[in-house]
């Protein structure tokens, strides 16, 4: 007896909202412009909102994507934090603290890597400066030059095309020896095969020994195409070591406790200084999620007004499916009047216009949606950074659209369930 009650429930909710659809379809054909312009409204207060979220996420991915490229289980010891505001309890940003700290030797890092090569996997120090750089009658100026002892291509992610990264003899002696990035093989050599051939760093001559594989730009307009590797000891001829503020990266294994890692770093780091127990670092021990964390807070802000900028929108396509179903309302009174007089119920007078301005509504995002596909697709396509419309941006497009239409179909099916028969025919006649 209860599976049959629940049965013709559904299937009597089931012809409500076949008769809505039906009702609705017929009412947006007799009113294609009215239809349209209602349609509009939603479709710009979707793509409106979910053009921001597209590209906010989009935009969020790429940088994560291309920090994580840097490893989570890497450390990066320098004397400027990557991220102030932990360091200093979210006091003032004390700069000249930090910038008055000692600069990292290159004795410290071989005492470091002496001290935790159990759990080190890879590790490197770097330093880098720009440089003009020249061969024959080609140059090209203020290229950025990375200076770096061995295990840099593990910790950087650098990909040799042709030729050869640094043999570990080349960078322990300073060996005048280079890896260029692809931008700087093409516009230098002009066709030329690099490997081999002698350039100029400044005045000094430099062999080029590798050539990056080519990355493209990325979406802040930087890659390894138009850098330069050379080996740490040799670079340190090209700036003051006091102003260059060298870095120390260090990989722990996968099995190591991150946490306990970098504590063990800052321990051994606090032994090679000699600070007192009761003296603050005179270095700091960052990571990549210090990037994240600053990060989150600037996508957070931007989503939150992107979020305004869509309410707005969404708010002005509210307003026009309202006026669009009072003026249908007004229009159907005698259709109303004649349903209600042969029994219909006010629920499915309410039920038929809210369903109504839900699909009305739904169609405007829909449609809003499309447009927001096809300008990720051509996007994609003629710039390197890929757009993602994702299933979740889709669902809150969808999910506002359907909202919208129901909030916006409310008081006009309200008003048109509360008409009395009689009153709704004669008005009409």
């Amino acid at each position: 007896m209860y599976l049959c009650v629940l049965q013709w429930k559904v299937m009597f909710i089931l012809r409500q909202l076949y008769e809505s659809l039906v009702f609705a379809l017929q009412s947006f054909k007799v009113n294609k412009t009215r239809t349209f312009l209602s349609l509009l409204g939603i479709t710009i207060g979707i793509f409106a909102i979910i053009s921001v979220f597209t590209g906010i996420d989009s935009m969020a991915y790429a940088i994560r994507k291309s920090i994580e490229s840097l490893g989570n289980n890497t450390a990066y010891i320098s004397k400027w934090p990557w991220d102030p505001e932990s360091e200093s309890g979210g006091g003032e940003f004390q700069w000249w603290k930090y910038m008055n700290r000692p600069y990292l030797r290159y004795q410290e890092y071989v005492q470091l890597l002496s001290l935790m090569e159990k759990d080190t996997e890879y590790s490197c120090m770097q330093l880098s400066f720009n440089r003009s750089i020249s061969y024959n009658k080609s140059s090209m100026d203020d290229i950025s030059i990375t200076g770096a002892t061995y295990d840099f291509d593990k910790i950087g992610n650098i990909e040799i095309e042709s030729g050869r990264y640094f043999t570990p003899y080349e960078v322990s002696s300073g060996q005048a020896v280079g890896i260029i990035g692809a931008t700087i093989a093409q516009n230098l050599f002009e066709g030329e095969d690099p490997i081999g051939k002698t350039m100029k760093v400044g005045r000094t001559k430099v062999q080029i020994i590798g050539i990056m594989k080519k990355e493209g730009e990325s979406m802040f307009g930087e890659s390894h195409d138009e850098t330069m590797i050379l080996p740490f000891s040799f670079s340190t001829q090209f700036v003051n070591m006091r102003w260059s503020d060298p870095e120390i990266a260090m990989k722990c294994w996968e099995n190591i406790n991150f946490d306990n890692y970098k504590s063990e770093i800052a321990m051994n780091m606090r032994k090679i200084r000699r600070i007192q127990p009761e003296a603050e670092n005179s270095f700091s021990v960052n990571e990549i999620s210090a990037i994240n964390n600053q990060l989150e807070g600037l996508f957070n802000t931007l989503t939150l007004v992107g979020s305004i900028i869509g309410i707005f929108s969404i708010l002005v396509g509210g307003f026009g499916v309202a006026n669009i179903m009072f003026v249908t309302v007004k229009e159907r009174t005698s259709q109303i009047g004649i349903m209600k007089a042969l029994g219909a119920k006010r629920y499915t007078i309410l039920a038929q216009f809210i369903f109504e301005a839900i699909l009305l509504s739904l169609a405007g995002g829909i449609v809003g949606l499309i447009l927001i596909w096809i300008g990720a697709f051509i996007v994609s396509h003629i710039y390197e950074f890929e757009l993602l419309l994702t299933i979740g941006n889709i669902t809150i497009g969808l999910v506002i659209s359907t909202l919208v239409g129901a909030i916006s179909g409310i008081f006009p099916a309200w008003s048109a369930a509360r008409m009395e028969p009689v009153q709704a025919i004669y008005n009409n006649i």
